[in-house]
């Protein structure tokens, strides 16, 4: 499963990057950069089972605390 994880973003990484350098979009290339390597990282710990967290249950505390809203 990691074997097809980092081909899958070996494929989209030589698809995107060259285009980039060409083009000299450095700013780009570098949140491009940042945002696959932040995918890719959550993606393997989610293989890897590793319990990553979760933004909706402090979004719903933030949602329900501040606002005192409730969606049940």
């Amino acid at each position: 499963m990691i074997v097809l994880l980092v081909l899958s973003y070996a494929v989209l990484i030589a698809f995107e990057v060259p285009k980039l350098v060409r083009e000299k979009s450095w700013r780009e290339l570098t949140v491009y950069s940042v945002l696959m390597s932040l995918a890719f990282a959550l993606c393997l710990l989610e293989i890897l089972d590793v319990k990553v967290w979760d933004p909706v249950k402090d979004t719903q505390y933030f949602v329900k605390s501040l606002w005192h809203l409730s969606y049940d």
